[in-house]
């Protein structure tokens, strides 16, 4: 009964990932750092958001393999199911959350920090569920085992570093910034100091 409530969880915690990376789409002030690479991505081929985190979900679990490669557990090509189940959860949040549309800067930007407290919350259910990792935050955990530093710490680096090459590719190929603003720079920096201060109260809560 304990590992079925612990596998229930870890689908909440994806879909609640999913649903604050679809609030940040929807604050219209520059997507988080989890979606931002995807959704750049989705404009310059047309694919939907999900149908191209599934793509980034394949070249995540190969840079882990990578970085990893004897110590890379067997369980963790699991990943492939659940970053299926994740891109279908970035659709369907975004047509959940469609009818958002916040008035006024103020607004766009209370949204946004809401998201990135939802997608910390989401981060942190998944990190204690020791189930399987989502692709991306897999990296995030390589980079932190290899080079022993913790993962709050990594999480900005590895977040703007994707920032990064959202940017470069909408300026080449779509010829402007696009999801890429303040908010996006804001997400990369807070979220990773907000699964750690969530850690820090919930810790005791969070027994799966």
């Amino acid at each position: 009964m304990k590992k079925i409530k612990k596998y229930i969880v870890y689908l909440i915690s994806l879909f609640i990932i999913s649903l604050g990376a679809s609030l940040s789409i929807k604050a219209n002030l520059g997507t988080s750092p989890l979606i931002c690479l995807p959704y750049v991505s989705s404009l310059i081929t047309k694919f939907s958001v999900g149908e191209v985190m599934f793509v980034f979900t394949l070249i995540f679990i190969l840079i882990q393999v990578i970085l990893l490669r004897k110590d890379f557990e067997k369980r963790q090509y699991l990943q492939l199911v659940i970053g299926t189940i994740f891109s279908a959860f970035i659709d369907f949040s975004l047509m959940l959350v469609n009818f958002i549309n916040p008035v006024g800067y103020i607004n766009q930007m209370l949204l946004l920090l809401i998201s990135c407290v939802v997608v910390a919350f989401g981060v942190l259910l998944e990190i204690k569920t020791e189930v399987v990792y989502l692709p991306a935050d897999g990296v995030i955990v390589a980079i932190s085992n290899v080079s022993n530093i913790e993962f709050p710490k990594v999480k900005p680096f590895v977040d703007s570093s994707m920032v990064i090459i959202a940017a470069i590719l909408s300026l080449i190929f779509l010829g402007y910034l696009a999801g890429v603003r303040e908010g996006t720079v804001i997400s990369a920096i807070i979220i990773g100091p907000i699964v750690k201060i969530l850690k820090k109260y919930l810790d005791p809560y969070l027994n799966f």
